[in-house]
């Protein structure tokens, strides 16, 4: 063992060598390493019972001593042996009542440390229940607001196509309109009412993490091309007269790897989009390679544009523009969010470009030319810098 040093101002330090007794009464009965002696026991019986001991010794010699010497005039052995017999007996009693002064110090110390140690562990029990509770009602909350708005566009949005078959059939069986004219309205309210359905179930799926993606080589201009022919004879473009247009890149295009089936429906409801919110001029629709390892596709409208605010919640479920209602009271708010998903799982990414309301819009997504081909950040930051730069030009349509 060391030998023990003292501190500069000489007194013993405590739980220094010099307090330690493995004989200690507290490590015998209460199992606790011997320098809890130096901390609770001897520390203590140094600072207020010894001392109050060694006084009470003193007195006691004193007046003993003094006794033999008043009226025995000599010290005896038997005072001796008395004096000797009272020490001793007054150092039983004082053990005794000091055993029980430590034992009761230190179990009040360990009743503070157990109490302690609890009052910690139940904080952090009711931290993290807190914690818990929080994020399960946050979730509960946001569950409750998607029932909400599912419910309220779900009423508008089959509400309207049913509303538009019953007065089809009412006209016919009037003979209002003629069989063909009803059939042609029946039809398209239906079909409304199916696309609707299948939007709720996509974004059911897409918030699921379910939707499947089935990525095959694919030729996306013929799909395009194919689109365009379609929408060129959409009602509402020829009543505006809008021009749906392609321009064609001086590089050979390649194909692409992506789920043909939902890459369709992306650039079907971007394209459906762009005539909804153009009331003059029309559709262009580019393409790009970045990197030789990246397709991109590019869809310019000359129509109402996008303010800041909106682009904040543009591809967000049931999220619609100031002013979206007016210009296509049918929306249902989760065509962008549902494209963008499509894209995402492809292996893409999409972005939107627009100089402010009034201005025309730039919707623009990608897929990759290789298959399992990820998109890394400044691919991305790449492909945003390019959008708003990029100037398109207006060819006959297709």
């Amino acid at each position: 063992m060391e030998e023990c040093k003292k501190s500069q101002n000489g007194k013993r330090k405590i739980g220094g060598c010099n307090y330690l007794n493995k004989n200690c009464w507290i490590v015998k009965n209460l199992n606790y390493a011997p320098y809890k002696r130096c901390q609770y026991c001897e520390f203590k019986f140094h600072q207020c019972l010894f001392l109050q001991y060694q006084v009470v010794s003193l007195l006691l010699l004193v007046l003993s001593f003094s006794f033999f010497l008043l009226f025995e005039k000599r010290l005896s052995l038997l005072a001796v042996i008395v004096v000797f017999v009272l020490i001793i007996v007054y150092g039983y009693f004082f053990n005794s009542s000091t055993e029980k002064i430590i034992k009761s110090n230190f179990s009040l110390k360990k009743a503070k440390d157990a109490l302690k140690d609890l009052t910690d562990n139940l904080k952090d029990k009711v931290s993290d229940q807190t914690k818990d509770i929080q994020e399960k009602s946050r979730y509960l909350q946001e569950l409750l607001n998607i029932k909400t708005d599912f419910l309220r566009v779900a009423n508008h949005q089959l509400n309207t196509p049913i509303s538009v078959v019953l007065g089809a059939f009412s006209m016919m069986d009037e003979k209002i309109w003629d069989t063909a004219k009803s059939l042609e309205t029946i039809k398209a309210g239906f079909k409304r009412i199916a696309q609707t359905v299948q939007d709720f179930w996509d974004a059911y799926e897409l918030e699921g993490e379910k939707m499947e993606m089935k990525p095959i080589q694919t030729d996306i201009t013929a799909i395009v091309e194919k689109l365009i022919l379609e929408k060129q004879k959409m009602p509402l473009a020829i009543q505006r007269k809008l021009y749906i247009s392609v321009s064609r890149p001086s590089f050979k295009i390649p194909p692409v790897w992506c789920d043909s089936k939902k890459i369709t429906h992306v650039i079907s409801n971007l394209l459906d989009n762009a005539i909804y919110y153009t009331e003059q001029g029309g559709v262009t629709i580019s393409y790009e390679l970045i990197d030789s390892k990246y397709f991109k596709i590019n869809v310019t409208d000359t129509g109402a544009g996008i303010s800041e605010d909106d682009k904040k919640i543009l591809f967000q479920k049931f999220s619609r523009g100031r002013g979206a209602s007016s210009l296509h009271p049918d929306g249902s708010g989760l065509g962008l969010y549902i494209s963008k998903k499509i894209i995402e799982g492809n292996n893409g990414e999409m972005t939107c470009i627009s100089k402010g309301a009034g201005k025309g819009s730039t919707f623009s997504f990608t897929v990759p030319i290789y298959r399992n081909q990820q998109l890394n950040g400044e691919q991305a930051d790449q492909m945003v810098k390019k959008d708003k730069i990029m100037v398109f030009e207006k060819n006959n349509p297709v």
